[in-house]
């Protein structure tokens, strides 16, 4: 993975955490700039490491270089003393290191390669983040501009230069509150029912239809006394619990 992809996948990580935690913008870009040169330094770190290997890889090319010519000189050796057996033996061992020295030397042109690649990477990055640091103070004096901008506006609407929200509207969402709760309570009855104002009248009715007949039956009791007064004192000996009562209580005022 490359510096730019890593410190895109950062910038971008940040952005969406101060997106989901609703974070402060200015902590959110201090913090990128940080993770931004700390990718620098890695990948600093990284480059130092593979030029100390290329360092040791150019050492190792160069020592089997030398070999090479040392087994070629030990083979001509034992030619001269009519040994051929370690003369090929000789020959065989300089053909190893003349082929490991080719491998290292590939590797070695191939590892500078990389290193150049990694040096134009950071200093391209070096310049990345110089622009982020500049950018990053744009930005926040655009956004020190816009909290102003929306402070000075709260002020004038009658706000608070502190909080959006004034006590006022508090209230109002507090009574909106109670008169939403009202109306939940007016249609839970009426699902069930009736609803208060209904079940209201309901009761006044009863109540007046309970006098009404009272009153009609007081009345057809006074009628029926003065129709037939001849009756009273029959009416008094079959009547009721209460007229015997009377009847005795008055036998004995009488005796």
């Amino acid at each position: 993975m490359s510096i730019f992809k890593r410190i895109s996948d950062v910038v971008r990580s940040n952005v969406n955490s101060a997106i989901d935690a609703a974070e402060d913008p200015r902590k959110v870009l201090e913090q990128t700039i940080i993770d931004m040169e700390g990718e620098h330094k890695k990948a600093k770190q990284k480059l130092l490491e593979s030029m100390t290997l290329l360092k040791q890889a150019e050492k190792q090319t160069e020592k089997y270089k030398k070999e090479g010519p040392e087994w070629e000189f030990k083979a001509m050796a034992a030619l001269k003393a009519g040994n051929d057996d370690l003369a090929r033996t000789a020959l065989s061992e300089k053909a190893k290191v003349d082929a490991m020295a080719s491998e290292s030397e590939a590797n070695v042109t191939v590892s500078k390669a990389a290193n150049e690649g990694l040096k134009e990477q950071i200093i391209g990055l070096e310049r990345k983040i110089d622009e982020a640091k500049g950018k990053k103070d744009e930005l926040i004096a655009r956004l020190n501009a816009a909290d102003m901008k929306k402070k000075q506006a709260s002020m004038a609407s009658g706000g608070s230069a502190a909080s959006d929200s004034t006590a006022f509207d508090t209230f109002d969402r507090m009574v909106n509150k109670i008169e939403n709760s009202e109306a939940e309570v007016e249609a839970r009855q009426e699902l069930m029912g009736t609803s208060p104002a209904v079940d209201f009248e309901l009761q006044k009715l009863a109540k007046a239809q309970a006098g009404e007949d009272a009153l009609a039956a007081l009345k057809a009791k006074m009628g029926a006394s003065s129709a037939t007064p001849a009756a009273a004192p029959a009416a008094a000996a079959g009547g009721s619990a209460i007229d015997d009562e009377l009847a005795k209580l008055k036998a004995k005022l009488g005796g």
